[in-house]
């Protein structure tokens, strides 16, 4: 056997300081040796830097950065992470809490795969969440990305620009949704079936304020609203490079469901339409957030997944 891999931790804070020390805490319990934890605030007006600072202070793999001025979450995390040195990188929230075998058991399950992620719980604790099991196929990858604090990553692929370049072109895409764009069109990616950390239903998170700010209420505007903001949406330059760059990069023999796809969302008009509903709906069980949409209604919900994905991405043909 060849030396132990090593693993840099990547954390971004921003006012975090109610959640930073558990992390922190469930972070160096970890039961792999930790290479180094990177952490990079980005303009903090609490606590945040000084608590950080203080474990850096005990612990000597721990180093803290705090920006000039303010990136936002994209570029943070992308910045961060061309510090780490890793053979492997864990990008990790502030407000999370860790089980002392998530780094260890990704390690071993990675093998020759950009990317291992993991299923988590989602709640106020361990014992009042729910098991959360994200899709991870490019078929799925062609509305949603999953989430970044259950990824582990190659250290070469996480180190490389231009696999961050669809987060930074497309207004509604965050980091690690590109990067699994780029993984599944590379080496792969590869899902434990298990919970490795609790992903902390904060209030005050980045993205639980950005769905806030969506204002969205009502269970049926998708379906009454999803045909217009589809059609606005295949109208800017940004939707028609995001998957043009997939249909391009896949074929039928690589990735060929993808490739159908992607190509059908780029061309205008109902028919294409209707067949990339049929093929939602057909291959449910890959693409459709709960893992399969059961009954007649999970039927419905898939066929109109791409109506569903618009409107929840307004803010993509918006003005910014």
């Amino acid at each position: 056997m060849g030396p132990k891999k090593t693993v840099s931790v990547v954390m971004c804070t921003y006012n975090g300081e109610r959640y930073i020390r558990e992390q922190l805490d469930s972070i160096v319990a970890q039961t792999y040796p930790l290479e180094e934890v990177i952490i990079q605030d980005d303009g903090s007006s609490d606590d945040t830097v000084e608590i950080c600072q203080d474990y850096a202070r005990r612990y000597p793999f721990i180093h803290v950065f705090v920006n000039e001025h303010n990136k936002g979450l994209d570029e943070n995390f992308e910045s961060a992470t061309m510090r780490s040195t890793g053979d492997f990188v864990a990008f990790s929230d502030q407000d999370d809490v860790w089980y002392p075998e998530k780094i260890s058991r990704q390690v071993e399950a990675i093998g020759d795969h950009d990317i291992c992620f993991s299923c988590y719980d989602r709640g106020l604790d361990r014992a009042h969440s729910v098991l959360v099991k994200q899709q991870y196929q490019l078929e799925a990858l062609l509305f949603a990305g999953f989430a970044g604090h259950t990824m582990l990553l190659r250290g070469d692929f996480a180190r490389t620009a231009d696999y961050w370049a669809l987060g930074r072109q497309t207004p509604f895409m965050h980091y690690d949704w590109s990067l699994a764009i780029f993984a599944q069109l590379g080496r792969g990616i590869i899902r434990l079936d298990e919970a490795l950390n609790l992903h902390r239903s904060n209030p005050q998170s980045t993205i639980a304020q950005e769905l806030k700010k969506d204002g969205r209420v009502s269970p049926f505007a998708p379906y009454l609203h999803g045909l217009h903001e589809y059609r606005l949406m295949q109208q800017r330059p940004e939707y028609q490079h995001l998957y043009g760059l997939i249909h391009s990069k896949t074929s039928k023999n690589f990735q060929p469901l993808a490739h159908k796809m992607s190509g059908l969302m780029l061309k205008r008009g109902m028919w294409p339409l209707w067949r990339l509903g049929r093929l939602c709906c057909r291959h449910r069980s890959t693409i459709y957030w709960n893992e399969g949409a059961r009954g007649w209604m999970g039927a419905v919900r898939s066929f109109c997944y791409p109506l569903i994905f618009a409107y929840n991405n307004k803010k993509f043909y918006q003005n910014q």
